[in-house]
């Protein structure tokens, strides 16, 4: 297989049955959430068994101080090619959760699932349970990248990252606009450790703006 069939075969997007998605940002009254799409380490698993084969890739784990790096490596014409990215650990099986997250990125490195964090998400109806919030209906995936009509209005890419509402750890309830405020360095906190990329991409963007 040359490198760019390899490259398209790895990239291509995930069918719907494999996707997912979680609440990220909520608005002011809790009634809609922001989709966050994902696939399970499995369809990642599953992608690379049926792309590469099964003795072609391999995947291994360093602890290190606050979650785990990951080496995916695969076998491209008898050469192993290695790759890496990490993970802090997280809120919910901190190990095992830092682990598959670890494992997501870096194989978003080879290009695995990288466009889910690149399309634009959409809002949709929330409801509360136990102590987070669920989509009332199955959020869809917009591969278009345009802003839905739903939160098309007047303000500025800086105003709409700031009117992002945190749903976890001590700022809870709190806009980024209002964390910039009280504590600067949250945000750069946010940036290293967050699993949001919607947030993360906010707190550059803000972080950004005010250096300038």
């Amino acid at each position: 297989m040359d490198i760019k069939t390899l490259k398209e075969r790895l990239e291509k997007p995930f069918s719907d049955e494999e996707l997912e998605f979680r609440v990220g940002a909520t608005n002011s009254d809790k009634t809609k959430g922001l989709a966050l799409a994902y696939v399970q380490a499995r369809a990642i698993q599953n992608r690379l068994d049926e792309t590469v084969g099964l003795n072609n890739w391999r995947v291994s784990y360093k602890e290190i101080t606050g979650g785990f790096i990951a080496t995916l490596e695969i076998r491209i014409d008898s050469e192993w090619i290695a790759k890496e990215d990490g993970s802090g650990v997280t809120d919910y099986e901190s190990i095992k959760g830092g682990i598959s997250c670890a494992f997501k990125r870096v194989a978003s490195v080879w290009g695995i699932g990288r466009y889910l964090y690149e399309v634009e998400s959409r809002w949709y109806p929330i409801e509360q349970k136990g102590k987070s919030y669920i989509f009332k209906d199955t959020p869809t995936l917009n591969l278009s990248k345009n802003i839905s009509d739903e939160i098309k209005d007047d303000l500025s890419k800086d105003e709409k990252a700031k009117r992002i509402e945190i749903t976890f750890g001590k700022y809870k309830g709190k806009t980024l606009g209002d964390i910039l405020k009280e504590n600067k360095d949250y945000l750069v906190y946010l940036i290293a450790n967050s699993k949001d990329t919607k947030i993360v991409n906010a707190c550059k963007y803000i972080m950004k703006n005010e250096a300038a």
